[in-house]
């Protein structure tokens, strides 16, 4: 099939894109950084999602994965997760060959935790998914979900997961005392869009049973 994934260079979006290439799927990636992955079925955009100018004519895609986003405590959290997500969805999403498309949103949507911008820019994505799954349910019959990840062993994560204070108190609120691998979140993005046929519309949570820890985070 051929997917389209944003957010391609690194973390969940490179495990995924790595995922669909060895089940012998074409991928498209857009990512605002350089390519980093070199295979034959791989093709990759430079763009930021928050600049419709950018997006490059892709026609035909069966299945769309919304994972780009960023965490900066600012209102560059709504532009790029939220408003970007909208732009590259409305782009792409709405045509005869689409089949499923999957949002990355995060725990943060559900429990509230994290920066107030970035709690925003994630429930907004939930709520725009739900929007999206009757819109593709209604008029291709395809099925759209979101991922609710919690902590996942990312490089963009590293500040967290090597602050011993703040890793062993997040733990304490973590009953399976780890975070995700991206190749975990990759098996999930999978699953959601090729061997899931008929769930849409949902917020999944996925995050080992992390309880609300709303004390571990400083607003500033």
């Amino acid at each position: 099939m051929k997917i389209l994934i944003t957010g391609t260079s690194k973390g969940i979006g490179k495990a995924t894109t790595l995922k669909f290439l060895n089940e012998g799927h074409q991928v498209i990636g857009i990512d605002i950084e350089a390519q980093t992955i070199n295979h034959k079925n791989y093709i990759h955009h430079v763009a930021n999602i928050f600049n419709k100018e950018t997006l490059p004519s892709i026609n035909e895609i069966e299945i769309l994965i919304n994972n780009a986003g960023i965490q900066t405590g600012t209102e560059q959290d709504i532009q790029v997760n939220l408003l970007g997500t909208m732009y590259v969805t409305e782009k792409y999403a709405f045509q005869e060959k689409i089949k499923s498309v999957l949002f990355n949103s995060s725990v943060s949507s559900l429990t509230g935790n994290e920066f107030p911008s970035y709690v925003a820019s994630k429930a907004g994505v939930t709520g725009y998914m739900k929007n999206c799954a009757i819109r593709l349910a209604n008029d291709f019959k395809a099925t759209c979900n979101a991922l609710c990840f919690g902590g996942v062993s990312t490089e963009l994560n590293a500040p967290v997961i090597n602050n011993k204070k703040l890793w062993n108190k997040i733990m304490e609120v973590t009953p399976l005392k780890r975070w995700a691998t991206p190749e975990e979140a990759a098996d999930w993005c999978y699953f959601m869009t090729v061997t899931n046929s008929f769930c849409t519309g949902q917020a999944i949570d996925i995050s080992g049973g992390e309880r609300n820890c709303a004390d571990l985070f400083v607003w500033e």
